[in-house]
């Protein structure tokens, strides 16, 4: 059952924001405080990365993050997972993919030891109407 806690959701959506914070900084640290070790990441290109791809990218500047800004986003909690469902004006490359414009995402996070972590994520571009 979806809980209505206020509290939880707010942790949620913090976790969020600290995560695109650091992805937009490049600070590997923090971001490595709110993505699970055993993290899937499915760009918009259909392609399936694990948290050691995308911090390898990070490091060689292949993944390049200049924007991210997240809106309508919804929270959904059932026991420990927290599921955001959010839309995206971004400007990010990894390697030879080019994402610029709108992007749909669906976002797990674990409550895990107190705190969220994203264990995955599915991202689609939407298309300009």
């Amino acid at each position: 059952m979806n809980s209505y806690s206020p509290e939880l959701h707010v942790s949620l959506t913090a976790a969020h924001h600290d995560r695109l914070n650091a992805v937009l900084e490049g600070d590997l640290d923090a971001l490595a405080k709110v993505v699970g070790e055993d993290m899937i990441y499915v760009s918009s290109f259909g392609k399936a990365h694990t948290r050691a791809d995308v911090f390898a990218a990070f490091r060689s500047g292949t993944m390049k993050i200049e924007r991210m800004e997240s809106y309508d986003i919804s929270t959904r909690i059932y026991g420990n997972i927290g599921i955001l469902i959010y839309q995206a004006d971004t400007k990010m490359m990894n390697g030879n993919d080019i994402v610029e414009g709108i992007t749909r995402s669906t976002t797990v996070y674990e409550m895990r030891n107190g705190d969220w972590l994203m264990i995955s994520q599915h991202q689609s571009a939407v298309d300009a109407e």
